[in-house]
């Protein structure tokens, strides 16, 4: 039977596997995770860009629903307490580069508003139930959401602009 490659696979056809190896050993991407390597550690984590999944939970049962997949993309099993360790431990340079590789691939324009994309985005639940009976509950906590996105070659929070134009 002949095989063909399924669309979540052609979607990662552009990273050159070579290129993705010498930019795990350039950063030691794999010195800590022995069984859960930094390919699978990709993948895993654009399963839930394409899904709009937002938990450990859900990656994991998703990647579970699509096993049949796993050897076609190079990629074994995933268990949230892997991953979770894979996501505080893995060097941020590895998916850095990554993106740097892909960008080349890219149009001039993609490249100039691409260097815009690499953030990191932090959303905290902030508790307030106790103190402001305002605070709605939204299932989980009563309270409100902080979203901080860090940009990483200033190492602070970019500064936000009002309507006018002004620094806030």
């Amino acid at each position: 039977m002949h095989y063909v490659n399924s669309i979540f696979g052609e979607l990662l056809k552009p990273i050159d596997r070579r290129q993705f190896r010498e930019i795990v050993e350039r950063h030691d991407g794999d010195a800590y995770d022995k069984s859960f390597k930094s390919w699978d550690h990709l993948v895993t984590m654009v399963v839930p860009q394409f899904g709009q999944v937002a938990s450990l939970r859900a990656i994991e049962a998703t990647f579970k629903a699509n096993s049949h997949q796993h050897y076609h993309l190079g990629v074994d099993k995933v268990a949230r307490s892997t991953l979770s360790d894979a996501n505080a431990r893995r060097p941020v340079g590895v998916f850095a580069g990554t993106f740097a590789m892909l960008a080349k691939k890219a149009d001039r324009s993609t490249r100039v508003e691409g260097t815009e994309m690499v953030r990191l985005i932090d959303s905290s639940p902030i508790p307030l139930g106790k103190m402001c009976e305002w605070a709605e509950w939204n299932g989980r906590i009563r309270g409100m959401k902080m979203h901080v996105v860090y940009h990483p070659r200033r190492r602070c929070p970019p500064l936000r602009r009002d309507y006018a134009g002004n620094r806030q």
